[in-house]
């Protein structure tokens, strides 16, 4: 299946409107990144390294290449050393090895986050799983996975390792780090993340007053199929909240 260059600035857009969600949300500064999958191919797009969320537009998403980016990223980075110079280059996130080990370990993904959102976050750390104990988290359930390092995953072995932890699940939490979140659309794998990270605040509280509870197989069952139609609404009330704001 070819996609047209029209296909392609569209999601272009909608890559930049997901970084800028998470932005504007508070779950993402300079640091995380949303991308997406060029359909039928072995390319993805994401923004460029170190570009601030909040002022991403089209222009600013670049192509990656799966099978090249594996193959020279690790020599790429080993270049860079420790210099601390200033990036002007529109290059990938060093991380761009979560998005690459994902969409090559799961055909079903079409967009991962990655993000360092607080409370999420707090729980990796506390090494407790975020479970589905409201409506829009079932996509959670039964519990997200937690990758136990903080370390940074910029080698092809970190994210062989990174997919082992995720398994087949839509989140997960990566120690003292942040979290990864995937999904079938930038729409659905955008709104999770924001999902999860309202998951974790209402377990929080729920554990200063009592036992959170998990919702009953049957709701969970019913409410992650449902937020598949749903998440493109959520997409849009959360992206209707940036009006004013840089878009496109």
């Amino acid at each position: 299946m070819k996609v047209k260059g029209r296909e392609i600035e569209q999601l272009k857009k909608k890559v930049a409107l997901g970084n800028q969600m998470m932005f504007h949300q508070g779950l993402a500064d300079y640091h995380g990144h949303v991308s997406a999958r060029i359909p039928g191919t072995r390319k993805f797009l994401i923004k460029p390294v170190l570009a601030p969320l909040g002022n991403i537009t089209s222009m600013d998403i670049i192509v990656v290449d799966i099978d090249e980016y594996k193959l020279h990223c690790e020599e790429n980075w080993a270049k860079a050393g420790g210099k601390r110079e200033v990036i002007k280059k529109k290059i990938p996130p060093r991380e761009t090895m979560i998005h690459s080990s994902v969409y090559n370990a799961r055909p079903d993904v079409n967009s991962v986050v990655h993000t360092h959102q607080p409370i999420a976050t707090a729980f990796s750390i506390s090494g407790v799983p975020i479970l589905p104990i409201y409506n829009q988290a079932a996509a959670f359930a039964p519990e997200t996975p937690i990758f136990h390092s903080p370390r940074l995953i910029f080698t092809v072995r970190d994210g062989e390792e990174i997919c082992q932890a995720l398994g087949d699940r839509t989140a997960l939490l990566l120690q003292g780090h942040g979290v990864v979140v995937v999904g079938e659309s930038v729409e659905y794998s955008t709104v999770h993340a924001v999902y999860l990270e309202r998951a974790a605040h209402m377990q929080w509280v729920a554990s200063l007053v009592g036992r959170p509870v998990t919702m009953p197989q049957s709701d969970i069952d019913y409410m992650k199929e449902n937020m598949i139609y749903r998440s493109p609404h959520a997409f849009a009330y959360f992206t209707s909240l940036m009006r004013g704001k840089k878009r496109g």
